[in-house]
C-alpha cells in the first residue's frame, strides 16, 4: 500500500518508469521478427506460404521437426543466409523455446530480409498443442 502511495504521491517519478517499461516491452516484443502461434504457422504452411526453418541442433531436428522444415543450425544462419534470403515465401524461424529466433531473426534483418516470423514458444510449444512432428 506505501509503494502505491508513494507512486501517486510522485508521478513525476513513477509516470516516466512506466513509459520507458512500456518501450521497452513493445520493442522486445518485435525483435527478430513478428511472433506467430503454431495455428497461424498451420494456416501458412497449408497455404505453402511459409519457409519453415529450424534453428536447433541437427541431432535435435532429427528427432523430430514440422512438415517441410529445413534445418539450419542457429550458429549457421549468418553463413546460410542465402539460402533463406532467396525464398519467395515468409520466413518462420523455430527453435526449442523461441529465444533463440530471436538473434537469427535480427541477423536476417540485417541481411535484408524484411517477412520474418517467429514461432512464439518454439518446437516446445508445438508439442505441447499435440501438434505433429516427422
Amino acid at each position: 500500500m506505501e509503494l502505491i502511495n508513494f507512486l501517486i504521491e510522485h508521478f513525476y517519478f513513477s509516470a516516466p518508469l512506466v513509459i520507458v517499461l512500456i518501450l521497452f516491452f513493445i520493442s522486445n516484443s518485435k525483435k527478430g521478427g513478428t511472433k506467430i502461434s503454431c495455428q497461424s504457422l498451420i494456416s501458412l504452411s497449408n497455404q505453402d506460404q511459409a519457409l519453415i526453418v529450424d534453428l536447433r541442433s541437427s541431432e535435435a531436428f532429427n528427432s523430430g521437426h514440422i512438415t517441410a522444415s529445413i534445418n539450419i543450425p542457429v550458429n549457421d544462419v549468418s553463413r546460410r543466409s542465402n539460402e533463406i534470403i532467396n525464398s519467395t515465401k515468409s520466413v518462420v524461424l523455430v527453435c526449442e523455446m523461441g529465444s533463440s529466433s530471436t538473434n537469427a531473426g535480427e541477423t536476417l534483418k540485417k541481411e535484408g530480409l524484411k517477412d520474418i516470423f517467429i514461432l512464439r514458444g518454439g518446437i516446445n510449444e508445438w508439442k505441447m498443442n499435440n501438434l505433429p512432428l516427422v
